[in-house]
Parts: structure tokens; sequence; C-alpha cells
């Protein structure tokens, strides 16, 4: 997360319509690898020779608007690590989701180290064996050739969502237009954006109290191990694009990546690496690792053969599950990931433009209880306070006056009888012990309507009572839970400038859906949304 907002401190995504919520115009269809039978996730799939496409969803799915059989008769399959697969739109059936089967390429493992049999067209270096570290070099070297210094503006969909049990949950579904004055910009504050159209889907289960903003003070939402260093904290789709290390090469980014080119050398070792494929690129793959206990770092970074234009980053930041245990050499399904930062760029017209990004992150949410007491009334003249539970206990008979304790300004009242009353048995009347001076003159100033209106002090614990489907009363639960945002270029347009009216442009301090949140009205074509299926497969 990027330290301008705050730091992530281990602390240890041509037809001429608007194609949004016409389903019927759709035809679908899910990538999947031929070897294993899983999906093949963030696969590009374009329209033939032409600009317009989309990113194949967690579940491999995808959907492309009918229309564009009009202007071209094939769409074009393409991932990292498969062959490019066309396909053809006659082969597409509309009212079932096509399974596509698709082949992963030949990889090649390499030696110690690689051997470059030609000179690179961009750095334009001689013959010679390289190490990782050189590529990686060499390709830092390169972001000012290989990245576009010049206005450009991409547009896509943007998606949050939060996932449990393989449950999409929460989803939130956007056009934006991105905004960059280009590479040679180097402060991410330059990049704007423009709010073509968000909504809620509410055809996904909305789960309110885990939408709440995190709460780092209270605690009932929170990023576990995150630090967070600004007041200001921008919005979702903000903190997406500042965790695109290759956009924000220098500038402070998220934690153990830091500044790239200063610091990603220097701080993750590189121990093995392969030749792959992108369509027809060959692609180097290189593993790296960062371990200091009890965290661990490992991801890929592929970088281009004859440009070293970094084309793909996967970045992951893991826990061990007990510090005794902690060790370096812990496999990822030993340890809980905390987030992970999944970036890929393409090529379109001799410079790398982004293809997509998503940032994935676990977090824990500490629900309300779902028993609880529901009201406290004082009696003065009794002494006595009746206790409202939001439902009847099943196991009252069973408890003692002991089970009661009720704390006030941090001492204990010693309760000497409890009666329940009426037939629902959600109604106690808990009588106190006056035998003390020190608890008589506390139950004084507790029962008073003059001094202590509020009693803010006042604490009611009782041990071992549950309602009937076992919940303990003033139990919270708590759940860990993952958060994804995530954005899908759609288009790349080129620009010689850029003049955007500031009122059209997102407010980066607030939520995208909030009522204030500026919305750009006018006529989108070429571009929909492309909405996964309920559940994660």
């Amino acid at each position: 997360m990027s330290s301008r907002t705050y730091t992530y401190t281990l602390v240890f995504l041509c037809c001429s319509v608007f194609m949004f919520g016409q389903e019927h115009d759709f035809v679908r269809g899910r990538l999947i690898d031929q070897q294993t039978g899983e999906p093949v996730v963030f696969a590009t799939i374009r329209v033939k020779d032409n600009a317009i496409g989309v990113i194949s969803n967690n579940d491999g799915g995808f959907k492309i608007p009918s229309g564009f059989k009009s202007i071209s008769d094939t769409l074009v399959v393409s991932s990292m690590g498969y062959e490019t697969k066309e396909i053809h739109f006659n082969s597409l059936k509309k009212n079932i989701i096509n399974q596509i089967l698709v082949k992963p390429s030949v990889v090649e493992l390499s030696e110690t180290v690689v051997t470059a049999k030609k000179k690179r067209r961009t750095l334009d270096r001689a013959e010679k064996s390289l190490t990782a570290e050189q590529i990686i070099k060499y390709a830092i070297e390169g972001i000012p050739a290989n990245y576009d210094k010049n206005p450009f503006e991409l547009v896509g969909y943007y998606r949050d969502y939060q996932l449990r049990k393989e449950q999409y949950i929460n989803l939130n579904e956007a056009l934006i237009k991105v905004v960059d004055k280009g590479f040679d910009v180097k402060d991410y504050r330059s990049v704007q954006f423009g709010l073509f159209d968000y909504k809620t889907n509410f055809d996904f289960k909305i789960d309110s109290f885990a939408a709440k903003p995190y709460d780092y003070q209270n605690k009932d939402k929170y990023i576990p191990d995150a630090v967070f260093n600004n007041k200001v904290v921008p919005n979702e789709l903000v903190q997406l694009f500042n965790h695109d290390a290759i956009r924000n090469n220098n500038e402070q980014t998220y934690s153990y990546v830091n500044t790239f080119v200063k610091d990603f050398i220097k701080g993750h070792d590189f121990f093995t690496y392969f030749l792959t494929n992108y369509s027809d690129k060959k692609v180097y793959k290189i593993k790296f690792r960062k371990s200091k206990i009890p965290f661990q770092v490992s991801g890929d970074i592929y970088i281009d053969m004859d440009t070293y234009a970094i084309r793909k980053l996967d970045y992951a930041v893991y826990r061990q599950n007990s510090d005794q245990t902690a060790s370096a050499n812990s496999s990822e399904s030993e340890m809980d990931l905390l987030y992970e930062v999944l970036l890929e760029y393409q090529n379109y017209k001799d410079h790398m433009y982004l293809n997509y990004i998503s940032f994935h992150n676990k977090f824990k949410l500490i629900r309300p209880p779902v028993f609880f007491i529901k009201d406290a009334i004082f009696d003065p003249n009794t002494y006595q306070m009746v206790m409202v539970l939001n439902k009847p206990a099943v196991n009252w008979l069973t408890l003692k006056p002991r089970d009661f304790n009720v704390y006030y300004e941090g001492h204990r009242l010693k309760v000497k009888k409890v009666v329940r009353m009426g037939e629902i048995g959600d109604t106690y009347v808990l009588s106190f012990s006056r035998d003390r001076k020190l608890q008589r003159k506390r139950l004084d100033i507790l029962f008073s309507k003059i001094e202590d209106i509020d009693k803010s002090s006042l604490v009611i614990v009782i041990d071992k009572m549950v309602d009937k489907e076992g919940n303990l009363i003033g139990e919270r639960k708590s759940e860990l839970l993952d958060q994804f945002r995530e954005f899908f270029t759609q288009k790349i347009i080129l620009r010689n400038n850029i003049e955007v009216e500031n009122t059209s442009l997102v407010n980066k301090t607030i939520s995208l859906g909030h009522e204030k949140q500026p919305n750009i009205k006018v006529k989108i074509d070429d571009y929909w949304m492309n909405t996964p299926l309920k559940k994660a497969q």
C-alpha cells in the first residue's frame, strides 16, 4: 500500500451501444486449462483486428457483446504461459456458458544463467549470458523506452468485492476512465479518474457490516499487520492504482517493493527462472523470495526477452501461522496470505500499457454479538436492575447469581438474587447486596438519576448464558474475509495532450459510491461490465 497514503507495513479489469445490463446481448465463455481442468484466470480475450477486449474472471469466465460479430468473426485469447487461441464467433452459443480449452505452452527450464542469442531491440545489448538480477536490471533501465512518456487514457471495467467461502459478496462495479499524463510524470497523484457509471450489484449478497469502512480504532474491521501513517486515506480506486509498482516505479509503493527502481533487486532473492511465452513473444519468468520472519514474500516477474519490458508482476506477502515454527523455508500452504498484488502490461503500438491490476488482501471482521443485553433499567426505589435480552436464554435455570458479573467504575458489584420475569424469558431482575459500605456507595451513584445519568462505565458479563442456537451472550465472533479491488483495461486511447475538467474527475478522498462523487453522464460506446458468476470456481 502506498506510503503516500498509508504504508502497508509488516511489523513485524465496435458496438455503438452501451452494453451494461443487457445480458441477452452477450455470448459467454469460460477458459479452462486443457491439462489440469482449472480455470484460466485473467486471460485477455480480444476481438480480432480490433483494440477492444476483456479479461477473464477468477472463474475463467468472460462475456463479449454479440454485436461484435458484425466487426470480426474471430476472438483471440492470449495468456501468459498459454498458446494463443482463436475462437470463431459462430462456434459460441448464446444461451450457455461455452467451455473453451486453452493449451499450456511448452516451458523451457533454464540453467543458472540465461543465454541471449540475439541483440535486444530496445536496449541493443550484445550476445551475452545473463543472471536474473541482470535481466531485471536491464528491465528497470528500459522503463523509459518501454512505457509511454506521452499522455494516454485507459477505459475499462472496475470492481471491488469480498469473498466468503467462495461466494462473492458486496460487489460494486463501474466503468472507469484513467487519465495518465505519461510515465515521465512520476508522481502518482497526477493520474486522474473519470467515473462513467457505478453501482452496487444487488444480484449478489449484501453484507452491510462487512461493507463498512475499515475501523482501526475499535478494531471492528481491520487488516492484520497493517499500519496507517496518514490521516486521510484515499478511496478504493486510488488505493488500487497506488499498488502498481511499474507505473509508480520511482515512488514509495508498498512494503518490501518499496521504491521499485531502487529497492526491488537489492531487497529480494532470485533463485530460479524459466522461458515461457505470451502470444508470439518469448518471456523470462523469474521467481523471487524475501524472508523476514515471521513474514515471507514470494512471487514472479515476467520480462520480455526481446525488449526487457516488464509484462507481469505477481507479488504476495504471507505471515507464519505461529512464531514458534517460523522458518524461512515454510511453504505458502503453511502460511496466511496477507495481501497479493497482481498486474500485467500489454503491448500496444510499441509501448506497454496496463492490461489489468488486482489487489487482494485479507481482513478481519469482529461482528456484533447475535445474543446480547438490549437494555438495562434501574429502579432507584428498590435498587433493582431490570435486564432485557434481545432473545430468551435456554439455560437460565442452571445459572447462579455469581454468574452475573456487574462492574461499575471498574469494580465488581455483588449480585444477591436473579429472578426471571414473564413467559418469554428475556427479562431478568437483579438485586444487589448492600452489606458493604463501599458497595452501597457505588450503588447509590449507579441508581441515582442525577449523578450518573449515562452510566457509561457499567459493564455486564454473564457467564455461560446461551440462546437456543448455542450463542454465548455478548460473544463477538471473528471472521477472516478476502477483499478484492480490480481494474481491467478494455481500450487504450493515445493522446497528444489531456485536458479534463476538474468537475468531472473522481474525488480521491471519498468512496466511489458516495453521493457527492461526480459521474460523467455521457453515452458510452464499446464498453461493458464483465460481471462474474455468483460463485468463484
